[in-house]
Formats: C-alpha cells, sequence, structure tokens
C-alpha cells in the first residue's frame, strides 16, 4: 500500500499529537500538582466554563426576580383589597356610631321635655335654594302633625311646620327670612324677635338701647310667642347690628347645623297645668 506525501505528514503529525497529549497526561507539574494536560484544558476552558455560569446565574437571577415581583404584585393586590375592606367597614362602624350617638342625644331630649312629642326623619330639602330654608320629613297628619307646630333637635331650636300632607311636613327654618320666632338673651331674659336672614344665620331685633350686647352671649327660645317653651337653646352672638337708633340688633349663629341634621322633634301639646282648686261650701252652711 503505497502512501502519498500529504498523507504521510497526516500520519506523522497525528501520531505526534497523540504522542504529545500521552505525554502530557504523563507528566505533572510540581506547583499544581495537575497533569499538564490538565491544566493546559483547564485554562482553554476556564474562561468558557465562567461565561456558561455567570449566564446561568444572570438568567436564574432574573427568572426568580421575575416570579418574585409577580408574588410581590399579588401580594400588593390582597393587601390593597384588605386595606379597601377595613376603610369600608371603619366607615360603616363610623356611620353607625355616629347614628347611635345621635339617637341617644334624641332620647335624652324627648325625656327632657315635658311636652307631647313626635319624632321624624328628615327625608328632603329645598333644592330651589343653595341654603336651604324648609326642610321636609316623613311624618305627616296621619302621624298627629299639623301646621304651626314647633320643631327642635338635640342642637337646639329648628324652626316650626309651614305645610302638612297626609305622610310629609315641611318645615320652615328659622335662618329663612319670614321666619320669626321669640327669643331673649340667656343672661338676663332681655326678649326680643329672631327673624332668618337667609344666610344660615338670624338677627335678633328690638332690643333696648340701653342693652349691652356681646359676641359669644347665649340666645334662648323666650316663650312670648306662645309657641316654643321657654328656655331652648336656639345660638350665640356673632355681633351687634346697629339697624335703628331705637333698638339695638345682634346677629346670631343657631347652634343647629341644618345642613346636616337627621332626625327632628315635633311638639305637639303643652303640659297641662293643674288649675286652681275651688272649695265647695259645705252642706248646709249660709
Amino acid at each position: 500500500m503505497t502512501f502519498t506525501r500529504r498523507q504521510t505528514l497526516g500520519v506523522f503529525f497525528s501520531t505526534l499529537f497523540v504522542l504529545l497529549v500521552y505525554m502530557s497526561y504523563q507528566v505533572t507539574d510540581p506547583t499544581s500538582g495537575r497533569t499538564v494536560l490538565g491544566t493546559v484544558l483547564l485554562t482553554i476552558f476556564s474562561p468558557v466554563e465562567s461565561v456558561i455560569v455567570a449566564g446561568y446565574r444572570g438568567v436564574a437571577t432574573v427568572i426568580g426576580d421575575y416570579f418574585n415581583l409577580v408574588h410581590t404584585n399579588q401580594e400588593n393586590d390582597r393587601l390593597q383589597r384588605e386595606v379597601s375592606d377595613l376603610k369600608v367597614r371603619l366607615a360603616v362602624n363610623s356611620e353607625q356610631s355616629k347614628e347611635n350617638e345621635r339617637l341617644r342625644k334624641l332620647l335624652g331630649l324627648r325625656q327632657t321635655l315635658s311636652y307631647s312629642q313626635i319624632t321624624g326623619e328628615v327625608v328632603g330639602r329645598d333644592a330651589r335654594s343653595p341654603v336651604s330654608g324648609s326642610l321636609i320629613t316623613n311624618r305627616g297628619s296621619r302621624h298627629g302633625i299639623r301646621k304651626e307646630m314647633p320643631v327642635v333637635s338635640v342642637d337646639g331650636v329648628v324652626g316650626m311646620t309651614v305645610a302638612v300632607t297626609p305622610f310629609t311636613s315641611q318645615i320652615q327654618l328659622i335662618t329663612d327670612p319670614s321666619a320669626s320666632i321669640g327669643a331673649m338673651l340667656q343672661k338676663n331674659n332681655v326678649a326680643g324677635i329672631l327673624s332668618g336672614l337667609g344666610n344660615g344665620r338670624c338677627i335678633l331685633r328690638f332690643l333696648p338701647m340701653t342693652l349691652t350686647v356681646a359676641p359669644g352671649d347665649i340666645v334662648v327660645s323666650s316663650g312670648q310667642d306662645a309657641l316654643f317653651p321657654v328656655g331652648l337653646s336656639v345660638g350665640r352672638v356673632v355681633r351687634a347690628v346697629e339697624e335703628s337708633q331705637y333698638y339695638h340688633s345682634a346677629e346670631i349663629e343657631p347652634f343647629q347645623n341644618f345642613t346636616s341634621i337627621r332626625e327632628v322633634v315635633f311638639i305637639t301639646q303643652a303640659p297641662v297645668e293643674p288649675g286652681p282648686i275651688s272649695e265647695e261650701p259645705a252642706a248646709g252652711k249660709k
């Protein structure tokens, strides 16, 4: 069998390579303790291995971060739902607590007043005016309500009924410009006429010129209008108003917040005062 020159060289170099590999496998590096072949292979493949390991770690980190982010987003959604539920529960509990407090005060008012009373709820307001001058309640003639009946709340005087249907009634507030009741300064029982200003406040007129009116003075019902019982809270003086040279006037801020009122009490009848006891003449006495 005849070999060509190229084939001969190929066989020579292949044999030489095998011998070198074998010698490298047999010879040991005294410094590292590895064979020469192991050292060469480690030198060649270490950078490749480092790149592969770094790439694997990077991919693993990205995948781990992705799943952590998905879990975190799911946890955030769950926590947000729980927070929303808690806010709703707190709002409901707060409203229930406020309603219970209002009802307790209303019960206390009814126990304090020695008058026949009917309790009602506000179901509407005068939508034609930004500062409502009237309220609509769920009590009417079928419940014993009639016109010109005084209406109060836990905070004081509200107004009086001006229109009544079988199942509803309209209350004219004391702040309405056409409303007027008897009122007086609590500190000295000096009485005047309280009228509405139409802006959420009232004015107390016809006070004596000799009277000193100061901001903060308390105003209560005087009972002189034959409508409201005496001594019911109305409001406090904001400032003195000079309207006439013949009498003093004072601007009054009502205690009642008419925009948030929910329940009212109708005063249906004053207590019956016992009449004088008459002595019958003794039998046979002339």
